[in-house]
């Protein structure tokens, strides 16, 4: 879904007559903390495939580090126009992860209806880890109750990020006083 986000900003970017070339101009406080992140992040779906028993601490120890390594990198990059809307995104998702006891409330139709009644049955029965039936959760409505097409189900704060990056990304691409700092410009009435 952000991948998603990130094309339609360059999209509505460039539809603004905005250069792409401007993306590179941008210099990302902490930036190793995003590749820490999705390296954490892809550990966790290699664990997924069943190389550490479920219930496992690295599980938890590997998400919440994840996203804290997030948290950090839009705290610090807080400067950058429209990045305040993924900080709200993560706050909400962080919550309610926080609340339900480090699980996310996940709607119970929509799995049966996207993944078929096997997952729909692991989800009830708490067999899947880092997600519970949003019937048995607090906050649910900040779960992941919102069913895309036939694909996918995303919480409000997915959307929120989302819609975040489109707003950075466009607003980076359409910036027409955006330099590269790197490079040293001189102005033309500086030589008359």
């Amino acid at each position: 879904m952000f991948i998603e986000a990130v094309i339609l900003g360059v999209i509505i970017g460039m539809a603004k007559r905005g250069k792409i070339y401007r993306l590179s101009y941008i210099r990302f406080n902490m930036s190793p903390l995003i590749y820490i992140s999705a390296l954490l992040y892809v550990c966790i779906i290699i664990m997924n495939l069943g190389l550490l028993e479920y219930t496992s601490f690295l599980y938890t120890a590997f998400l919440i580090l994840s996203y804290l390594s997030i948290f950090i990198f839009i705290i610090v990059n807080m400067e950058i126009k429209f990045m305040f809307v993924t900080l709200i995104g993560l706050c909400s998702n962080i919550l309610c992860f926080l609340v339900n006891g480090f699980k996310f409330p996940m709607s119970s139709n929509s799995v049966s209806m996207l993944y078929g009644t096997e997952m729909y049955n692991l989800l009830v029965n708490g067999k899947i880890k880092f997600y519970i039936p949003v019937e048995n959760s607090s906050l649910s409505f900040l779960g992941s109750v919102i069913t895309i097409g036939n694909y996918k189900i995303v919480s409000i704060g997915d959307i929120i990020i989302s819609v975040g990056i489109v707003l950075i990304v466009q607003a980076i691409i359409s910036d027409k006083y955006l330099r590269n700092r790197s490079n040293i410009t001189f102005s033309k009435k500086m030589f008359r």
